[in-house]
């Protein structure tokens, strides 16, 4: 059982990366058939200035994401479950639906689609980082570092609140 952990270990990186790789690939592609295919977008009006904001933020999503795991797979191991392998899945959709919701007329779905990647990049970092924490390689640097309490998600929190308040 410890030779499936370690090697689980060792190549689980390599692989999630390249699932998210995949999964960040589709949504960018989205993105540049919705561009291509919106000619609103084109005219110099509020709705295409409010779309190509819209356009901005997805993008930056996507951007964070990649590197959200990108930093986790190369500064710290953990022992991977299954939902490790679910969620950029589940991180994929939401960013589908975040460029799927651009349209002419603002909807206020985006602004919730917007929020739910928001949690899942948080609960994925933070669910993570505590397993990492598990491991003893990594002592001198969780060491330094005190546990997350609420008060650390508070600048997410505020986000997401805000989103939803918006989207009401």
């Amino acid at each position: 059982m410890n030779i499936m952990k370690t090697r689980a270990q060792a190549y689980f990186p390599s692989v999630l990366l390249t699932l998210v790789s995949i999964i960040q690939a589709l949504a960018l592609e989205l993105m540049w058939s919705k561009i291509v295919e919106s000619e609103w977008l084109w005219k110099f009006n509020m709705k295409a200035v409010i779309g190509w904001h819209m356009i901005l933020v997805a993008s930056l999503g996507i951007i964070q994401v990649c590197v959200m795991y990108s930093t986790m797979v190369m500064g710290f191991i953990w022992q991977p479950d299954l939902k490790d392998s679910i969620i950029p899945f589940v991180i994929g959709i939401q960013e589908f639906m975040l460029v799927t919701l651009i349209g002419e007329e603002f909807n206020t779905l985006w602004l919730y689609a917007l929020g739910s990647v928001f949690i899942s990049a948080n609960w994925v970092s933070h669910s993570s980082l505590r397993r990492a924490r598990q491991n003893p390689e990594k002592e001198e640097f969780f060491g330094k570092v005190e546990l997350a309490t609420l008060r650390d998600f508070c600048p997410a929190l505020t986000i997401v609140t805000s989103l939803v308040i918006f989207g009401i």
